[in-house]
């Protein structure tokens, strides 16, 4: 008996609509045009004889019958993905990766030629964004992120959790010895990042029992905080991972051995990417590239 199996476009755009909550999002997933997804949905709530999407008042939601049905749905379409995948030898297809601007443009694209070189057919899509993706929701296939010490992190692979560190332009500091001293570093220009009370609890770790008032500049993304502190215009406290190149090429000088930890960065895989060749493939190799990054 032949299998009554609406057409395989029409579920596709449905499952990435309802796994998604939004016409728009899965029109950019799937690379077509919204007006083809809300048509591929309307032909399939045609064909059914049912209501699976319902207006809103921003876009659309599913009904209750739309959410059992993509609650069915989607378990199949990713196992006829990772079997598709399963029939390869080699890894191959596209992997959308969430990853923060300052890890991404400062550890993660210096590397990625030598993991094209290993799987030439495996394509990372890399969205370079401090907004935190649903991994679970498909939203992404994996995410690198920073995740505080608060932060549950069991089901996460930690790919770095470098003590933060202060820094500096040559010359910013006028010290004696090898090391600044806490009470010298806490009267110069702090650079401020998103951290709650990250410089006083490192001058408390320093040594310093009384922290005076502080002249930290405004609270400022990673990447911004590390070109001021190029520029001269204060001491940076940063991981070690951040700042490699420019400690490497003389930008920036590391003023104490005194480290701060209050997190790390955390590889996050969606559980059933994880079942695919090139995800599991570009686990290995990010955990491999960063295994001097942790203890």
């Amino acid at each position: 008996m032949p299998r009554s199996l609406p057409p395989l476009n029409a579920l596709r755009a449905f499952e990435t609509a309802a796994r998604l909550q939004s016409f728009t999002r899965a029109a950019q997933e799937l690379n077509v045009s919204h007006s083809a997804i809300s048509r591929h949905v309307r032909g399939l709530e045609k064909r059914l004889d049912v209501q699976l999407f319902k207006v809103a008042q921003r876009g659309v939601t599913l009904t209750e019958l739309g959410r059992w049905y993509a609650a069915q749905i989607t378990p199949l379409m990713d196992q006829i993905a990772i079997a598709t995948e399963q029939v390869t030898e080699k890894p191959k297809g596209v992997i959308t990766l969430s990853c923060e601007p300052s890890l991404a443009q400062k550890w993660l694209v210096p590397r990625l030629g030598d993991f094209y070189e290993r799987f030439p057919d495996v394509e990372i899509i890399i969205s370079a964004t401090a907004e935190v993706m649903d991994v679970g929701a498909h939203a992404v296939d994996m995410a690198l992120r920073y995740c505080q010490d608060s932060t549950d992190v069991s089901s996460f692979d930690q790919v770095s959790n470098r003590p933060f560190h202060p820094y500096a332009a040559p010359g910013l500091v006028s010290f004696e010895g090898i090391r600044v001293p806490p009470e010298v570093l806490a009267q110069e220009w702090l650079i401020g990042d998103y951290i709650p009370d990250l410089w006083p609890s490192w001058l408390k770790k320093a040594g310093l029992a009384d922290v005076p008032k502080l002249k930290l500049t405004t609270p400022m993304q990673t990447l911004l905080t590390i070109e001021y502190a190029v520029a001269g215009q204060g001491v940076l406290l940063l991981s070690s991972d951040l700042v490699a190149a420019e400690v490497r090429d003389g930008k920036l000088v590391q003023l104490s051995d005194v480290g701060l930890r209050s997190g790390g960065y955390y590889l996050v895989t969606n559980d059933v990417a994880a079942r695919r060749k090139p995800v599991r493939s570009l686990r290995e190799w990010v955990l491999a590239q960063s295994v001097g990054l942790r203890d």
